[in-house]
């Protein structure tokens, strides 16, 4: 039987008859057992007590398990008692009796078995495990209470622990034959079959024991496997049940086939003992296998026939393709899809019928299939039918590894490919329309695909006047748990949101229960699988016959990676605008002296004559140039050329006012724009720059000193930027004729 749970409406779901019937069965085997144990000096083959302990225990649950064992040790005691024992010895034999099973109930269920399974050679071994350290316990509760001598305790442990093992696999058997939680037990084929088996093996082993004149002791493990390859662990557990108690009894009454030992009446039940250990380790074992055989060729019986229901009957086609392209295999409904019979199906060449256009896509999808690159497990194309006309398929794919067995390696590849064919003309030709359809009316169905969009996502439905929620399945993955879960109710669907927008929720949703109306609001849900999803929640009040509202419904769309996108998008447009605004410092500063550069220059030079022009305003302009810069650079080396630079472009900034501008036009060659200066001012303004200059390298650590030649052009009506630099520069020219360090006003 399959370990397992257990029914209400089986054996553990009568527990107080089970129990009953469990005191009533331990009274009556103890007394029995008691009367027959002075045939053999009182040494008794197996002790059926402990058996019946040990199932009542695993049949009814795990909270009756106290009952159970106080109504078998009142069993107990009164069965002794009545064979003249004591009440103090009665209650100490009982307790030798009773602590074993129960210990063994105990690991059972321990080790993950709600009921010993016959049909599973593990549960086999445990239940075997678990009795035998029972019968040790009992052994050793009897070594303290009443046990003689060795020979005694190790009878009481070989009794008690047969018993169990022989009895308890019969009485779980027997009991799971008319429990309903045990419906997929083997059970006999049929009651008659069942009877003359049993029979059979009791009449063997009465004839066996009953005679003592040829060693037949073989004969009943014979009928016992017969019986056990009928019958399953019934028969197994039946059948050493029988032969231990034919043969008990036989040898109790002085008849038994074991004339050719000799010794003590305990040496005979200790032969025997071991007779029935061999008889229920071949049996029962025996029979798990056989069960479990049986169960996996009905499985695997079973799994066929599914499968085989689904090619035949299957609407797509299924088909078997080996690595190289060979067809092996076509279901039925090729003839459905393309006409063809499989077998003409078969005879076709694999790349015959596709459609010209569709052959290098089908060929390069295989190829990759095959090698085992990821993205070609479907593939889309058009295939002739038997009447010239072509249709859609899609086909899916899987390759199916190499099985590891005799004679082929397991080399990483495919051994077949298991293809489902499907017939996709009329979504294909709606998809195309859709396409050309959208080409044409994209931004006018703008909306349109986003009711569309929407049109996809879960949707709820909340009853006012009973207060019940239902959600879809899109909504439960929404929120983290599975469709299989319970419907929630109102307040457990607010509590999924984020505690920042909790309120907004709540009143949203109250406000349509009160008013009815559309509603709408975004939130973020916090899933039970710890995820946070932005949403956005839309509804409306669904109204009764008397115009109040009867119920909500709406649903609930998924736009976390809508809200990431722009979050992602603002980040970008911030980078972006970072970097034009590096850019533009970059155009706008030279990157060595770090003033205006020639393009900045010339262009608040054109602002500033606007100025000019526009208000009035008088304008100087200077063209100053490093003297003897070149010398500087071949003295001194290009590196401490390019300090002075930056020191000579410092020194300007520093000695002009601030509304003035100082740009490199290139190499030693400075411009400097006074907005506002008339002649006086720009006099005073380029002498104190020239003075600035000269004295820049005031310490032999600041680098060579230099001076520098200017010139001064002013601004005059009709004056251009060209002709103010050109005035300027000739300025200059004239200034370093006249012995450099010197500054010219342009004529």
């Amino acid at each position: 039987m399959e370990s397992g749970r257990i029914e209400a409406d089986g054996v553990a779901g009568r527990p107080i008859r089970t129990i009953s019937a469990a005191a009533l069965a331990y009274w009556a085997v103890t007394s029995l057992s008691l009367l027959a144990t002075g045939g053999l000096d009182g040494a008794a083959a197996m002790w059926p007590a402990s058996g019946v302990l040990l199932a009542a225990l695993l049949l009814v649950p795990a909270r009756f398990a106290p009952a159970t064992l106080l109504a078998c040790a009142a069993g107990s005691i009164l069965a002794n008692l009545g064979m003249g024992t004591n009440l103090p010895m009665a209650a100490g034999i009982t307790g030798a009796d009773l602590v074993g099973g129960w210990l063994g109930a105990v690991l059972i269920r321990r080790w993950g078995i709600a009921r010993p399974s016959f049909i599973k050679p593990r549960d086999v071994a445990r239940f075997t495990a678990a009795t035998v350290i029972g019968g040790v316990v009992n052994a050793a509760i009897w070594a303290v209470v009443g046990g003689t001598g060795w020979q005694s305790i190790l009878s009481w442990f070989t009794t008690d622990t047969l018993g169990m093992l022989v009895v308890a696999p019969m009485v779980l058997t027997t009991a799971a034959l008319y429990d309903p939680a045990e419906a997929r037990v083997g059970r006999p084929r049929s009651g008659g079959e069942a009877i003359a088996l049993l029979a059979l093996v009791a009449a063997v082993t009465l004839a066996v024991f009953s005679q003592s004149r040829f060693p037949l002791l073989f004969l009943p493990m014979v009928v016992l496997l017969i019986a056990t390859y009928r019958l399953g662990p019934f028969g197994a557990a039946g059948g050493v049940t029988i032969v231990a108690t034919v043969a008990s009894l036989a040898i109790s009454r002085g008849l038994h086939a074991t004339h050719f030992l000799t010794g003590p009446p305990i040496a005979t039940a200790f032969f025997l003992q071991f007779y029935l250990l061999v008889l229920f380790a071949t049996a029962l074992p025996f029979a798990a296998i056989q069960s479990a055989r049986a169960r996996l060729t009905a499985e695997r019986a079973e799994s066929e026939r599914h499968h085989r229901l689904l090619a035949e009957w299957s609407s797509d086609i299924i088909g078997r393709i080996s690595v190289d392209g060979v067809v092996v295999y076509a279901s039925p409904a090729v003839q459905r899809v393309l006409g063809f019979t499989p077998d003409e199906a078969l005879s076709q060449g694999p790349m015959d019928l596709i459609h010209p256009d569709d052959r290098e896509t089908v060929l390069a999808n295989w190829r990759g299939l095959v090698a085992g690159r990821p993205g070609h497990d479907v593939c889309v194309y058009r295939q002739r039918r038997r009447d010239g006309a072509y249709v859609w398929l899609e086909a899916a794919y899987r390759l199916v590894p190499v099985q590891q067995t005799e004679g082929r390696p397991a080399d990483g590849q495919g051994a077949e490919v298991i293809v489902s064919v499907r017939d996709i003309s009329r979504r294909r030709q709606a998809e195309l329309r859709a396409d050309a359809a959208m080409h044409e009316l994209r931004d006018a169905n703008r909306l349109l695909e986003m009711a569309a969009r929407i049109a996809g996502v879960g949707h709820w439905r909340y009853s006012i006047a009973t207060e019940t929620l239902a959600w879809s399945a899109e909504v439960f993955r929404l929120h983290g748990l599975s469709a299989t879960d319970p419907q929630p109710t109102l307040e457990q669907a607010i509590a999924f949101y984020h505690p920042d927008d909790m309120v907004q929720v709540r009143s949203v949703v109250h406000a349509a229960m009160a008013q009815g109306g559309e509603f709408e609001c975004a939130a973020r849900v916090c899933g039970g699988d710890g995820l946070v999803h932005h949403v956005v929640v839309r509804g409306r009040g669904e109204m009764a016959a008397d115009g109040s509202p009867a119920a909500l419904f709406g649903i609930i769309r998924d736009v976390t990676e809508q809200v990431e996108s722009e979050a992602e998008l603002r980040a970008a447009h911030l980078a972006a605008e970072e970097l034009a605004e590096r850019a533009q410092r970059l155009v706008d500063i030279d990157a060595l002296t770090g003033v205006a550069s020639r393009r900045r220059a010339l262009a608040m030079l054109d602002e500033a004559l606007a100025t000019a022009m526009g208000q009035g305003q008088p304008l100087a302009v200077a063209v100053l140039d490093i003297d003897h810069f070149k010398q500087v650079n071949d003295r001194w080396g290009h590196g401490e050329g390019d300090r002075v630079l930056r020191r000579v472009a410092r020194a300007a900034t520093e000695a002009v006012r601030a509304t003035d501008l100082v740009g490199r036009l290139g190499g030693e060659e400075f411009v400097v724009i006074f907005p506002g200066a008339g002649q006086a001012v720009a006099l005073t303004l380029v002498e104190r720059l020239r003075t600035a200059i000269a004295t820049s390298a005031a310490h032999p650590a600041d680098g060579p000193p230099v001076t520098a030649s200017i010139g001064i052009a002013l601004y005059r009506p009709g004056a251009t930027a060209t002709s103010l630099l050109g005035d300027a520069d000739r300025a200059l020219y004239r200034a370093k004729a006249e012995g450099r360090n010197a500054a010219h006003l342009a004529a």
